[in-house]
């Protein structure tokens, strides 16, 4: 019994190292600039890829999508970097939220009118300040919400299926 107990309690505690696993914040270091909404970041031995929650950037050949990146590039590219996760998506990325400098990479993209609040799946209580933070953007005409028609990635990757 003590031996099952043992490993019990092992498991437990290698499970709780992994953070991201646990859902605990944990830190890193941003390795890559992927596009406006997904990095690469090295914690600890481990490589992984983050999808910013929440919100949606441009795609790679929409307008705006490589001032997305470099906004991101800007902002955080080889700097620590907190990381808060939600949950994993179907294509095994870390869907969380990211802070710099007491600051939130996620609602700064949609401040900068470089990404859209995603309603599909932005649902925690953070969301209703981003779209805030969207419509102030869209009323000022910044980035994106300069076009007259802008359309939103989920659209714009739905009618490239169609």
């Amino acid at each position: 019994m003590m031996r099952k107990t043992g490993v019990i309690v092992a498991v437990l505690l290698a499970v709780s190292a992994c953070p991201a696993f646990a859902g605990e914040p944990f830190w890193g270091s941003v390795k890559k600039i992927i596009d406006g909404d997904s990095l690469l970041i090295v914690s600890g031995k481990r490589t992984i890829e983050i999808r910013l929650y929440g919100i949606d950037s441009p795609e790679y050949n929409q307008p705006f999508a490589g001032k997305a990146k470099k906004l991101v590039k800007r902002k955080v590219f080889g700097k620590r970097i907190l990381v808060r996760p939600v949950y994993y998506d179907s294509y095994q990325r870390l869907v969380a939220v990211v802070e710099y400098n007491d600051r939130t990479l996620n609602s700064e993209l949609v401040n900068a009118g470089l990404a859209w609040v995603y309603p599909q799946y932005c649902r925690k209580k953070i969301c209703r300040s981003w779209q805030q933070l969207e419509a102030s953007a869209k009323a000022n005409r910044k980035g994106l919400w300069s076009a007259a028609r802008p359309i939103p990635p989920w659209q714009w990757r739905e009618r490239r299926h169609h």
